[in-house]
């Protein structure tokens, strides 16, 4: 670890990483006493190949900046990305309010582009591991539930029973019952389980089906003279009313009449 002054300009802020959370009236404050006083603490930095990527202290830097600041006091220590994200993410936590979407993103990066189980998250931030898996499982749900737990609707309990619902719109559409009735996580835990229960006989049991009865062969017949004919010898006819009207009429005309069979009385 080592303590040196930079440029602002010199430290890069990296896209993923937790930021602490300050209300209108405590930003006004913080900016307050940099202008009166500068900028006490030092930055916290890791050195990773060429660059000089920020762990803690972005809302100081970005008041250097705005300040004019030619320099700011730094401590440098060497690593990884890994070591950025991991101390970035005790750093923040240690301090109380921040935005708990940012800490599912982290743990998620760690978890799945730097292959970090559970175990080594928990060594390395100092987080329990029933939080991590937790966390872990919310970065998987719908965007309102982790918009709902960043806004403070729900918990972190909340937000994990809801990401056990396979499908995004059933999170969804219990987000925006919960903001009307406000379940406890036990009763959203027992709303859950009795859903995934029901999904679960769906699987087992199969829906039913009447045995299905052969359909008998269609049968065509000459709108003309109104015999059986196969279907491969009728022609459609473009006429209009009137001419298919004299067809259909002159069908009619050749229609054979039944014969009468005449008993006879006898004799002849």
């Amino acid at each position: 670890m080592k303590h040196l002054k930079v440029k602002p300009s010199q430290v890069k802020i990296p896209e993923l990483r937790v930021k602490a959370k300050f209300d209108q009236e405590t930003m006004a404050q913080f900016q307050s006493t940099i202008k009166q006083l500068g900028i006490i603490s030092p930055l916290i930095t890791c050195q990773v190949g060429e660059d000089l990527v920020l762990i803690d202290g972005e809302h100081r830097l970005q008041e250097a900046v705005a300040n004019g600041i030619q320099s700011i006091d730094v401590v440098v220590i060497d690593g990884d990305m890994v070591d950025v994200l991991t101390t970035n993410l005790f750093i923040d936590h240690t301090r109380g309010k921040h935005s708990v979407s940012d800490m599912v993103m982290v743990i998620k990066a760690l978890y799945t582009d730097y292959n970090l189980d559970s175990d080594q998250i928990r060594e390395r931030t100092g987080l329990t591991r029933d939080y991590i898996e937790k966390l872990i499982r919310i970065s998987q749900a719908s965007p309102s539930v982790q918009q709902a737990l960043d806004e403070g609707i729900i918990g972190v309990g909340h937000a994990f029973e809801l990401s056990r619902l396979p499908v995004p719109i059933q999170q969804d559409e219990i987000i925006a019952k919960h903001q009307v009735w406000r379940f406890t996580v036990k009763e959203l835990r027992d709303q859950i389980n009795q859903v995934m229960h029901e999904m679960d006989l769906l699987k087992e049991t199969p829906v039913a089906t009447a045995p299905g009865e052969p359909r008998p062969a269609p049968v065509y017949h000459c709108e003309g003279c109104k015999e059986e004919v196969d279907p491969h010898y009728l022609r459609p006819v473009m006429v209009c009313p009137d001419c298919f009207g004299a067809v259909w009429r002159l069908a009619k005309g050749r229609e054979v009449p039944e014969v009468k069979v005449i008993e006879s009385t006898g004799g002849g």
